[in-house]
């Protein structure tokens, strides 16, 4: 079994965002509409980014995403290698016992060496497998949580109570692009982005 591993789209947040959520002035008011919910005449600012596009443009994202596909080609090229260099040796020895060149005893060697290998290679798979797999993992965790975070922050200052996440073939059928604000979102997550790695950088000295 060879593991694909990549970083993809995985993201179906919903990130409900604030309490108090008056209109500020810095709100990209040409995109975000005050939506009234029928029953109580309450107004609530409701926004929506398309997922999608972080992959591509959320700087993070883009370049955590390269990485692990680099890993993960990597990983697959030295499995294939080593699986190769399993169906060799069994090929040329196969070759070898056709041709009445191997004792008893040399077979039960060849045997013996192909189960070995065998192992081997299954442990390779698995342990450096499950490693870009937990590494995969922890990426997702961490920019998962970076959105979640700087996301109630960006609703915070824009003074948006609802911002949801929207990717084709999601549940949410329909959205109209008034609401769009995933420019805006993108730049405001590089932006945290930048300014995080400028604390960290800060920090070592």
């Amino acid at each position: 079994m060879k593991l694909g591993i990549a970083i993809v789209g995985v993201f179906a947040l919903l990130t409900s965002c604030g309490e108090s959520g008056s209109k500020k002035e810095n709100q990209p008011v040409e995109i975000i509409e005050n939506i009234n919910i029928s029953g109580n005449g309450s107004n609530v600012i409701i926004a929506y980014y398309n997922q999608d596009s972080l992959k591509s443009h959320y700087n993070y994202y883009r370049e955590q995403d390269s990485i692990m596909v680099i890993k993960g080609t990597a990983f697959q090229n030295e499995l294939a290698r080593r699986n190769k260099d399993l169906e060799n040796y069994i090929s040329v020895n196969d070759a070898k016992a056709q041709q009445g060149l191997l004792s008893q005893n040399d077979i039960a060697m060849i045997q013996q060496k192909i189960q070995q290998k065998q192992n081997t290679l299954m442990q390779y798979q698995q342990s450096a497998g499950g490693r870009l797999e937990e590494e995969t993992y922890g990426i997702l965790n961490i920019i998962g949580n970076r959105i979640d975070t700087f996301g109630k922050e960006y609703c915070d200052e824009k003074g948006v109570q609802v911002l949801f996440s929207y990717s084709k073939g999601g549940q949410i059928t329909y959205i109209n692009n008034s609401l769009d604000v995933t420019s805006d979102f993108i730049e405001y997550l590089n932006k945290k982005q930048e300014e995080l790695e400028s604390e960290i950088e800060s920090g070592k000295e």
